[in-house]
């Protein structure tokens, strides 16, 4: 789809809702009949997409909206209709990325029932479903959500009093505020390369990065609910058994997932070279993103070697925050958040590297475990690091 053109700042919608009546006498306050609702947005605009992701989302930037929808409604489920200010027609409700490509949006809603409590807002759902069925509507997949361009936004606000007054037809309204955050129910996951941290006397002359998976994490969540559902999902069942991961990695058969990647041409560290980053075909880098549903489900990666012609492999037991790294181990990561960003970072080394760091000692056939410090931008990116 077509990535809109305005900016919706730190994913935030400011939406102001005016209540008012329409009533031919001489102007009178009604806060008990009809309100007035006044969205405006600014500053909507998303980058970025998984795996060979291109340029890195930035600390900032917010979601892409390709077309956006209004539902004025209450605690029950009731929508509530809605005119222009004259009377004359239907509000708009709904926007497509060309509507919205002018910059910014004011959009008006007049003469709406007082029963109407709060607005819910969502985006990238396109334009026919109604709110009964975005009720209704079935779990999100998380391997639909993995376009970051293509992602199910939504925001929900109550209405509250502001001590301002409007007057339309000669009649003086009430005016609401409510304030919306619009986002995505997934965290992403960045990984721009991989850092090797040798000994002084190198145990190993070239270690090579053929493959990339992540598993352990939710299958669906709800997008009006955000609340967590289906199986977690594990590739591998059991990480402890080499012949199941090295049979899993084997299999020629298997259909290529967004949470796995294979290297076409192995990332090859050595001790004089102890870095490399993730290139696309033209040789360009191309940091990989994934995106997990937002909770305390933890993926876990497995990381595939070739370390010194010998097949070897790695797994990730922790995450943590790259955040205050003097003064003891780093906390522990145990809830991804909505809109976080969870970038790479080299335990120890400035903020933004980007890479997975993997000390030398933990490439060991007896123990492949990793602890990982990951950085958080907003969409917020958090940096972070694993533990092996």
């Amino acid at each position: 789809m077509k990535a809109i053109k305005f900016m919706l700042s730190a994913c935030v919608a400011a939406v102001a809702l005016t209540s008012c009546d329409k009533e031919d006498i001489v102007p009178q306050v009604q806060d008990t009949r009809m309100k007035s609702v006044e969205i405006s947005l600014e500053n909507v605009k998303f980058s970025g997409t998984r795996g060979a992701a291109g340029d890195k989302i930035n600390k900032g930037d917010a979601v892409v909206v390709n077309d956006f929808k209004v539902f004025l409604t209450d605690d029950a489920g009731n929508v509530y209709n809605a005119k222009v200010a004259d009377g004359s027609a239907d509000a708009q409700t709904y926007w497509t990325s060309e509507d919205l490509a002018t910059g910014a949006l004011d959009a008006e809603f007049h003469y709406v029932d007082h029963g109407c409590m709060k607005v819910v807002a969502v985006a990238n759902l396109g334009k026919d479903m109604t709110y009964p069925e975005f009720l209704q509507m079935k779990n999100l997949n998380i391997d639909d959500e993995q376009d970051s361009k293509d992602l199910s936004l939504y925001a929900e606000a109550n209405l509250t009093k502001t001590n301002e007054q409007e007057t339309h037809e000669n009649t003086t309204f009430e005016v609401y505020k409510a304030e919306l955050t619009l986002k995505p129910r997934i965290s992403r996951f960045e990984v721009d390369g991989f850092r090797v941290k040798f000994n002084a006397t190198p145990k190993y002359s070239s270690i090579q990065i053929t493959d990339l998976l992540f598993q352990h994490y939710d299958s669906e969540t709800s997008l009006h609910t955000g609340i967590e559902a289906g199986s977690h999902v594990k590739h591998i069942l059991d990480l402890t058994e080499q012949s199941e991961v090295y049979n899993w990695f084997n299999n020629t058969t298997k259909a290529k997932g967004w949470y796995w990647d294979n290297f076409a041409t192995p990332l090859e560290i050595t001790p004089s070279t102890p870095a490399a980053d993730v290139v696309d075909a033209a040789g360009n880098n191309a940091p990989l993103a994934y995106h997990f549903f937002s909770g305390t489900t933890i993926p876990t990666f497995v990381i595939k070697l070739v370390v010194d012609g010998l097949p070897a492999y790695l797994y990730s037991k922790g995450l943590y925050s790259a955040d205050n790294l003097t003064g003891g181990h780093p906390t522990a990561i145990t809830e991804f958040e909505e809109g976080k960003i969870y970038r790479m970072s080299a335990q120890g080394e400035a903020l933004g590297d980007g890479s997975i760091p993997v000390d030398e000692d933990d490439i060991d056939p007896m123990d492949r475990c990793l602890d990982i410090t990951v950085d958080v931008v907003d969409w917020v990116v958090e940096l972070v690091f694993p533990e092996f």
